[in-house]
């Protein structure tokens, strides 16, 4: 059901404000704890809070959202967005609305897990509407071949993977049977704003990939081509 999700979720803005039920919030718990990651060696947790204990930029009605920590090493952000987007498929797939807030922080800094750093939160909750598209007509999302060096269908569904501010950081570059993954390089002004954020795509993007094909899916570092404008994330073989 995840991986057909794939191609009609969205972000969730607009929720009723009713709490999602204890049961189901334990369910999601252990789904968080259960999806696979990118890095294994990375640790990484995640807690359900309030809205009290967060701070917005812009108004929200849903009672709780997902607070994400990890430890910081090399593909940290990478790892957050493979492992939460598998989440924000989840939660789609049990009829809750999701949407990564890439502007919300914890009011109490000193919440933390064994060190780890704060991330970045989801939202969740009853949607006001359905969290699902009608059809893949309704996404706004370049062309596949402007993401890719090589047509391929396999990378449809990271094609449709969201992005902060619809930015879309990904080009694929394919090398044989490997697929080389890469992100592009914001001027100064659009790093400071989206460098972090582009990175959690980047994650997001290879996590439909590894939902549309979960036993074929592997990701390793490897010597790939310099590609300019953009640096290398990762490869894939499918």
């Amino acid at each position: 059901m995840r991986n057909e999700l794939v191609f009609r979720r969205r972000s969730v803005r607009k929720y009723t404000g009713e709490p999602v039920d204890a049961a189901t919030l334990e369910t999601i718990t252990a789904f968080c704890a259960a999806a696979r990651p990118l890095y294994p060696d990375i640790k990484i947790h995640s807690r359900i809070v309030s809205k009290e204990q967060v701070r917005f930029y812009f108004p929200w009605k849903t009672p709780q959202l997902i607070a994400v920590f990890s430890e910081d090493k090399p593909g940290y952000l990478e790892n957050v967005g493979f492992v939460f987007q598998q989440v924000d498929l989840f939660l789609q797939s049990i009829g809750l609305g999701s949407c990564w807030l890439g502007l919300g922080k914890l009011r109490d800094v000193g919440i933390q897990e064994d060190g780890m750093e704060f991330v970045i939160l989801i939202a969740f909750g009853h949607p006001e509407e359905s969290p699902l598209r009608s059809d893949i007509s309704q996404f706004q999302r370049k062309p596949l071949a402007e993401i890719t060096d090589t047509p391929d269908i396999r990378l449809e569904p990271a094609r449709l993977a969201p992005s902060s501010t619809n930015s879309q950081p990904w080009y694929f570059v394919h090398e044989g049977d490997t697929i080389h993954a890469y992100r592009s390089e914001a001027g100064l002004l659009r790093h400071k704003t989206l460098g972090s954020m582009n990175r959690i795509d980047m994650g997001i993007a290879l996590a439909h990939m590894y939902v549309t094909n979960p036993d074929a899916f592997q990701f390793f570092s490897t010597e790939a081509p310099e590609l300019k404008g953009y640096r290398y994330t990762g490869s894939v073989t499918l």
